[in-house]
């Protein structure tokens, strides 16, 4: 007995209508992909063209803060006399405060400027002073010190004899990642790490907030343009003594080095002291940002930096380094 379907009108209908419904239906996811997709490349362009916009903004305010700078070294006579300027606002503006420049900057743009005599210079730290900073990071009698102090000279000295408790290229031609020590200054600051033994004790310290390679102070900071970050990296101050030094400052800028006795403790003044200057830097900092990257409660910001030489009043400052997405302090 043969068994077999006969197509009717009404079955081959039926199947029509199912492809046209499976059409409609391919048709539909079709067309949606291809919306989605103009509305993510109509959301690409408009980021684009916000960030083109930030850009310029920030290359503008840039520029501005160059000026910034050139008029904070011209003779404050001068100064008074070609921008109106008042003799108090020329003071200590460059510690990292949020600034109203001079010349206005474009809505919605924050620029900070730091004299980076306010920061601790790598290249010119004597040997005295790392053992110090090394002692307030690890505890005076720490046992480590002392290796830890010649894995530092051995790896900015010339040669490659190895000091009693050092590494020279020896030891950093053995690592998983073979390397050799600088023999030479500091490149960059996160070059620390590279150092036998400090990428332990330097972790969880932004390097980029405390140490500068810039500047000849032998390792002294102005306390006047020193952040908390760098004030508490100084043999014998604790996060009380840093906090009373940052709110006498924001009232009156330290004149001399005398107004900081009443300050520290008799029992680490004569130490404490010898880490201070009045001196400034031809070395800057530059950081600017939209300002609805500050969220509220957040210390800290993603900025554009720039480090900048001003070598004289008469020229622009010459750009030494570029730090493209830097996290800076806003408090």
């Amino acid at each position: 007995m043969n068994y077999f379907i006969k197509n009717t009108p009404n079955h081959s209908q039926g199947s029509v209508l199912i492809i046209v419904m499976w059409l409609i239906m391919l048709a539909l996811i079709l067309v949606t992909a291809i919306a989605t997709n103009v509305r993510l490349s109509a959301l690409t362009v408009i980021n684009q063209q916000q960030a083109l916009q930030d850009w310029s903004r920030i290359l503008e305010t840039l520029d501005k803060a160059y000026l910034e700078i050139l008029i904070e070294k011209l003779n404050k006579t001068n100064v008074k006399k070609i921008t109106g300027y008042k003799e108090e606002d020329n003071d200590n503006l460059f510690d990292g405060r949020a600034l109203q420049l001079h010349y206005k900057t474009p809505e919605g743009i924050t620029v900070r400027i730091y004299n980076l005599s306010g920061k601790i210079s790598l290249n010119r730290l004597s040997k005295a002073k790392l053992k110090q900073l090394l002692e307030q990071i690890l505890g005076e009698h720490n046992k480590k010190i002392p290796e830890l102090v010649d894995t530092w000279l051995d790896w900015q000295d010339k040669d490659d004899l190895k000091r009693l408790n050092g590494a020279e290229k020896q030891y950093y031609e053995k690592q998983k990642l073979p390397y050799k020590p600088r023999n030479s200054f500091f490149a960059s600051v996160d070059e620390i790490r590279m150092i036998k033994g400090y990428e332990e004790i330097f972790k969880g310290i932004d390097l980029e907030k405390v140490f500068t390679l810039h500047g000849k102070t032998q390792g002294k900071v102005n306390p006047n343009y020193a952040t908390k970050e760098v004030l508490l990296m100084i043999p014998g101050l604790d996060e009380k003594i840093v906090n009373q030094i940052l709110k006498v400052r924001k009232a009156q800028s330290f004149n001399t080095l005398s107004e900081l006795d009443i300050l520290l403790p008799p029992s680490i003044m004569q130490k404490t002291k010898t880490w201070f200057t009045l001196k400034t830097s031809k070395f800057y900092a530059i950081a600017v940002y939209p300002t609805e990257f500050e969220q509220q409660g957040q210390t800290t910001v993603t900025a554009y930096v720039e480090e900048v030489n001003l070598k004289n009043s008469r020229e622009l400052p010459i750009i030494l380094r570029v730090l493209p997405s830097l996290e800076i302090s806003i408090n």
